[in-house]
C-alpha cells in the first residue's frame, strides 16, 4: 500500500481514526491523573488539503453539516482551529491529540522521515510536547513505561513495506511487556479483507480489545482502499458506547454507494 499523507489527509480513514482518538482521550481524561500520549508515526502534523485528494470523500462531506452533529463537536473544533472561514487545512494525529491535553499531560510524537519531522516541528509547538526523529517501533521500547503510569499509544503505520505487519506486531508485543496497562490504538487499512482479519486476530489475542471499522465501499472491491479500522487494546470504560453513538452517523454520511458499513465489537 502506497500511503501519501497529503493526498489522504482528511479522508474517511482519517475521520474515523481521529474521532476514535478524540473519544479515547475524552474517556481517559475523566480521571485527573496525568496522561502520556505517544504517536509512533506522527507525520507532518498539518496538511494543505488537495483539490484532488481524498478529503472530498471525508472531512469535506462532514464540514458543511457540522452543526447537525453535536457529538462531533470536539472533532470539528480541533479541525476548525487550523482553518478560517474556509476549510483549507487538515491536522494530523499529533495536532489533534495536542488539543485535548490537560495540564500535566504529555505528548511525544515520533517521525522517521526527516522532511516530515521538520514540518512537524513547525506545526506543533507546545510545552507539553516532545518531537523525536526516529523509528516509532523503537520508541515503544525506549519510552515505555512512562513515568505517568497512564498512557495512550497510537500506532498508525503507512503499511508501505511488506514487513510492516510483522514489525508492528513485534513492536506491540514488546510494548505490552513493558507497559501492559497502556491503551493502544492500532490503525489498519482495509483493502484485502483477509489481510485485515489476520491482523485483527493476532492483535485481539494480546488482551481485552475493541474493534471499530468503517467501510465506504464493499470489502471485496480490491482496486481501492475500501475502508479502515482500529483495534483498541485495553479500551477505557465508556468508549464502546460513545463510538456506538457516533460511528453509525459517519458510516451513513461517508458511504460511497448509499449503504452504511461499519462494525463495533
Amino acid at each position: 500500500m502506497n500511503y501519501q499523507h497529503a493526498f489522504h489527509a482528511g479522508s474517511a480513514a482519517d475521520v474515523l481514526k481521529h474521532v476514535v482518538l478524540i473519544e479515547t482521550l475524552t474517556c481517559l481524561g475523566q480521571k485527573p491523573k496525568p496522561l502520556f500520549v505517544l504517536d509512533t508515526h506522527a507525520g507532518e502534523g498539518l496538511y494543505r488539503l488537495q483539490a484532488d485528494g481524498e478529503a472530498a470523500d471525508g472531512i469535506m462531506r462532514l464540514w458543511p453539516r457540522r452543526e447537525e452533529w453535536p457529538l462531533l463537536a470536539p472533532y470539528m473544533s480541533a479541525v476548525g482551529q487550523h482553518n478560517g472561514a474556509r476549510l483549507r487545512n487538515y491536522p494530523g494525529s499529533p495536532l489533534i491529540a495536542s488539543h485535548f491535553l490537560r495540564n500535566g499531560d504529555r505528548l511525544v510524537a515520533v517521525e522517521q522521515a526527516p522532511q516530515a519531522h521538520a514540518a512537524l516541528q513547525q506545526a506543533l509547538r507546545s510545552e507539553h510536547t516532545q518531537i523525536f526523529l526516529g523509528d516509532g517501533y523503537h520508541a515503544l521500547k525506549a519510552l515505555l513505561p512512562p513515568p505517568e503510569h497512564r498512557g495512550l499509544i497510537l500506532i498508525d503505520p503507512p503499511y508501505e513495506q511488506v514487513t510492516e505487519r510483522s514489525a508492528l506486531l513485534e513492536g506491540l508485543k514488546t510494548a505490552l511487556l513493558r507497559f501492559r496497562q497502556g491503551v493502544y490504538l492500532i490503525w489498519y487499512p482495509i483493502k484485502d479483507r483477509r489481510d485485515a482479519d489476520r491482523l485483527i486476530t493476532v492483535v485481539s489475542q494480546l488482551g481485552e480489545h475493541l474493534v471499530v471499522e468503517l467501510l465506504t465501499w464493499p470489502a471485496d472491491v480490491r482496486s481501492r482502499l475500501n475502508g479502515s479500522g482500529l483495534v483498541i487494546l485495553n479500551p477505557p470504560f465508556g468508549l464502546k458506547k460513545r463510538l456506538g453513538e457516533i460511528v453509525p452517523t459517519l458510516a451513513q454520511t461517508l458511504t460511497q454507494d448509499g449503504i452504511p458499513r461499519y462494525r463495533i465489537r
